[in-house]
């Protein structure tokens, strides 16, 4: 019997290869004052950061993903901060040597700027990054991991940096890691460039370079030795085109070239505009003229349909310098997203304004929607839904991330005219799970029972007061979660560009009656792969 490893799978299709493992990373050096010539050991630390961002620039020119390039873009400014640079010359002086004080620099850097959650460019790892390389350059030890330039391989790895990502060729035709979780880097960027991909795969360093491996990222299974049918097709790819389908395909962008990819893949929409990512290197608050030239620029870049701006989603893991973020013990339950409206109430308005302003400029008033994180209570969507409609937006919504909003959805008739899913956060608060903790990943499966059950309630309070329900989080980058997700009303599916074709399909086949008994049997489930299984099962019978 094939030994069978299980994580959570990313993509659609099954492959088989050879495991090419990477060892796991050495462990940094125990701290030390060694009393150094401060001079001196600050040039060693110069001459390592500059290697270090050379290294990056070498490594985004081969990048074949934009989003890739842009993490080592921000992983570069970030290396290059004079505060960091002043923390590490101040450990200096207090006799740490330069890795210690890298060290000791970097622990501060992180507490000062960034919080326990993730969500866009797992920051907390890209800070992670730089120290460990950094450091490596100090010591004259830099790992560089060459890809075969011939054949197929499955990269079986503890997890996996945007460098190391940044090197894949069309020779990886599979990722094993042992640690990472669905909205991980590693996550993302398989699924942007179609990788098949199981993370959080416990035990998977026990896999042996060169060993033959059948990934099935639809199972989330990982067997040694297993055989690939050679005429697999997705599995979606038995059932007739249906002519109406249950939902919109909509897309989820963060840059105009997002915009522009999305449009050449025929998306139906925009279901999710990250405003703040446009902002994360920014030190000044931008003028309403800058913000409209922004939008406009973006918008004019979308495809035909309704387009929607969540306002600044910053805190947290995105901290954005002119909104003068107080210092927070857990910034993830913390003032973030439309909180920072009460401290910030002129960039707030002014955005709401600067994104209106770009839907006119643009003759797209009619298309352009906006909606606000973080909202908690119905009051707080009152209060944002009067701000907006007075600026002249028809279309005003609100994310569902905090649990607590569910059970408020029947005050929101004729408050807003819909609600949209972050399915990533929502997983977070709903189980207590830090989305950058590795062990707590099984948690942050989007087919958790739990969470399976409070989509259907949220889907079931919004539809008793006449409440649209889109989901624009990872799950609607699943198409077998879609088919879940339609069974229960929800009519708007956002998903990243990497998935964006198959949810087309998926969305183009699926009858209500499939979707209905899709949602029958996994709310039976006991556990997320019963539910995966279930569902499939049902498609398949």
């Amino acid at each position: 019997m094939s030994t069978i490893y299980r994580g959570i799978g990313i993509g659609n299709t099954s492959v088989q290869a050879e495991a090419f493992r990477i060892a796991p990373r050495k462990s940094l050096p125990e701290l030390a004052k060694t009393f150094p010539n401060v001079e001196s050991e600050m040039v060693r630390y110069q001459e390592a950061l500059a290697a270090f961002v050379r290294q990056l620039d070498a490594k985004s020119a081969q990048a074949q993903e934009q989003s890739v390039k842009e993490i080592l873009y921000a992983q570069s400014v970030m290396a290059q901060d004079p505060e960091l640079a002043e923390m590490v010359l101040q450990n200096v002086k207090e006799g740490w040597s330069a890795e210690s004080a890298v060290q000791l620099g970097m622990q501060k850097f992180t507490q000062e700027l960034l919080g326990a959650s993730d969500e866009f460019g797992e920051r907390v790892a890209d800070l992670r990054e730089i120290e460990y390389r950094i450091i490596q350059w100090l010591q004259g030890d830099v790992e560089e991991h060459q890809l075969p330039k011939t054949g197929e391989i499955i990269v079986v790895a503890e997890d996996l940096s945007p460098m190391e990502t940044a090197t894949f060729t069309d020779v990886v035709k599979g990722v094993v890691t042992e640690k990472g979780g669905p909205t991980s880097h590693t996550a993302i960027i398989c699924r942007q460039l179609g990788i098949a991909a199981v993370v959080a795969c416990t035990d998977a360093m026990k896999i042996n370079n060169g060993t033959s491996l059948l990934v099935n990222p639809t199972l989330g299974t990982v067997e040694i030795d297993g055989t690939l049918n050679a005429n697999e097709k997705p599995w979606w790819h038995q059932l007739p085109t249906q002519a109406n389908p249950l939902a919109k395909v909509f897309a989820n962008v963060g840059s105009v070239k997002d915009a522009q990819k999305v449009k050449s893949l025929n998306a139906q929409g925009v279901g999710l505009l990250r405003t703040e990512i446009f902002f994360l290197n920014t030190k000044t608050s931008p003028t309403l003229e800058a913000q409209t030239d922004i939008y406009s620029e973006v918008l004019a870049a979308c495809p035909a349909g309704e387009i929607i701006f969540r306002t600044m989603d910053a805190g947290s893991d995105k901290p954005i310098a002119f909104l003068n973020f107080a210092r927070e013990a857990n910034p993830a339950l913390g003032v973030r997203g439309q909180r920072l409206g009460k401290s910030n109430p002129k960039f707030f308005t002014e955005q709401l304004q600067a994104i209106h302003n770009a839907a006119i400029k643009n003759n797209r008033t009619n298309d352009v929607a906006v909606m606000a994180p973080m909202i908690a209570t119905a009051s707080e969507a009152a209060e944002f839904a009067k701000t907006a409609r007075q600026i002249g937006f028809k279309q005003v919504g609100i994310m569902v991330e905090i649990p607590a909003v569910i059970s408020e959805i029947a005050n929101l008739k004729g408050v807003v005219d819909f609600i949209s899913v972050g399915t990533n956060d929502l997983s977070q608060y709903l189980f207590a799970a830090d989305r950058q903790s590795a062990d707590l990943a099984q948690l942050l499966d989007p087919w958790q029972p739990a969470l399976l059950k409070s989509l259907k309630e949220i889907c079931t309070n919004a539809k008793e007061v006449g409440i649209k329900v889109g989901v624009c989080g990872e799950a609607a980058s699943d198409p077998l979660l879609c088919v879940y997700l339609m069974g229960i009303g929800v009519t708007t599916l956002s998903s990243g560009a990497g998935a964006l074709t198959s949810v087309q399909e998926v969305v183009s086949r699926i009858t209500k009656t499939q979707a209905e008994a899709a949602v029958k049997v996994a709310l039976a489930a006991r556990s997320a792969q019963e539910a995966k299984q279930f569902v499939l099962a049902s498609l398949k019978n």
